[in-house]
Order: structure tokens, then sequence, then C-alpha cells
């Protein structure tokens, strides 16, 4: 679509890049997720921590199974790898609400946000990790449309951290990226060979992942979880 359309949610977007920076810790993540028309996503990562970059790809395949390749030392559970991507951009869309509750649609010009919460702790949760954040918390920023169907943000999300020392010691966290509403073809077309990917069923309760077989193609694998339904 040319244009974000009214009722448009902020997490349809068809692209999201997504930067997070925790103040005072080093850490430092950019992430792009590509979701699919069929549900599936995929999600490029950079992560980077004092004494550790994390870089990959991690593609999720009708919710059941979990693919990864490109990442050194990974964890045999991919699942764990999955979590902090999808948490963060859990917690930036729910910002993005609190900052903007009408959507993107109503974004052109460029607004700025102040939202906060005195009493109400901010708690998110994607039925695979979850995190709470103390009030008091706030969130300040701005969003503003760069073409049609793309959309940009820049937020600041403070919440209390207690420390023994200080009990309402505040932590900040930054976000920014760019949300892409426009219909694009998904980048790993259906014929696209899997080898070199590294495979585990969530659905199948696996808790460690494989190499995948030879001949596995992307069409291939959504079939086999056609055939689970």
């Amino acid at each position: 679509m040319a244009q974000v359309i009214k009722g448009t949610l902020w997490r349809d977007a068809v692209v999201t890049k997504l930067d997070v920076d925790f103040a005072d810790t080093g850490f430092h993540a950019r992430w792009i997720f590509q979701r699919c028309q069929c549900g599936d996503l995929l999600v490029q990562v950079e992560q980077a921590a004092p004494g550790s970059v994390l870089n990959g790809e991690l593609l999720m395949v009708d919710g059941q199974v979990l693919l990864a390749r490109g990442f050194e030392q990974q964890s045999s559970d991919l699942a764990a790898l999955m979590q902090a991507p999808t948490l963060m951009l859990q917690l930036a869309m729910a910002l993005l609400n609190r900052s903007q509750p009408q959507g993107p649609a109503t974004v052109i010009d460029k607004q700025q946000w102040d939202a906060s919460e005195a009493r109400r702790d901010f708690s998110i949760n994607t039925g695979a990790a979850g995190g709470t954040f103390a009030a008091p918390w706030g969130v300040q920023g701005s969003g503003w449309r760069t073409a049609a169907g793309l959309q940009r943000f820049e937020l600041s999300f403070q919440f209390t951290n207690p420390t023994p020392d200080n009990p309402v010691t505040l932590t900040a966290m930054r976000f920014s990226g760019s949300l892409d509403y426009r219909q694009q073809a998904f980048p790993i077309s259906d014929s696209t060979s899997l080898q070199g990917w590294t495979i585990q069923w969530l659905s199948r309760s696996e808790t460690e992942s494989k190499a995948t077989s030879k001949n596995l193609t992307l069409e291939a694998l959504r079939q086999q979880t056609k055939n689970l339904h």
C-alpha cells in the first residue's frame, strides 16, 4: 500500500528496523524484522556488549520451527537467541502505542511525544520471555513520516531500577528505527535451499538444534508445518 491506512497498528509493519542502546552498559543491538504475508519472520541480528558480539539470522516458520545461521558459538537452543529480539520488539511497539495510541496513520509531520506513569509498572510478555519495568517510568520521543508507507521514530524510555543504595535509581534505554508498511517480497524465496542453517522444532518441544537436511527448501519446510496442523 502506498499510504498507511487508518486503523493500521504500529506492529503491522512489513519491515521493522530497530536500534536499541542500554545506557551505561555498553550494550547495543540492531535488528531487522521482515514479515512474510504467510506469517513467517526473518530477523537479522547484530548485538554488541562488552566482551561479546553476536551476528546472524533467525527464521521462524509458521510459529513452529526456528532456524539460525551465521552465529558463532551459538547456543544449541535457538529459542534463547530469539528472546532478546522479540522482547525488545514488543517493548518498542508497546512504547509506540503509549506514545501515539492512534497509530502510524496519524503521523505525517514530526510529532513530539511525552508519556509517563507514576504508579503502575510496565510489563511485557512474548510467551517465551517477559520483563517488568518498575514505576515511575516515562517515554519521550518523536515520530515522523519519511515517505509514503514509511515511518521513523526515536524514543527514550526511563524506568526505576532500584539498588541497595538508592531505591529510586533511574535507568534508560534508547530506541530508534523505521517501520515500512509497504508490501514487498520476502527475502527468502520458496525454492531457497536451507542447507547451512540449523533447525529446531518448537512445536515438537525440541530443546536443541541440529543441521538441516541437505535438500530441504523453505517450501518443503512450510509443507511439513502444514502437515502437522
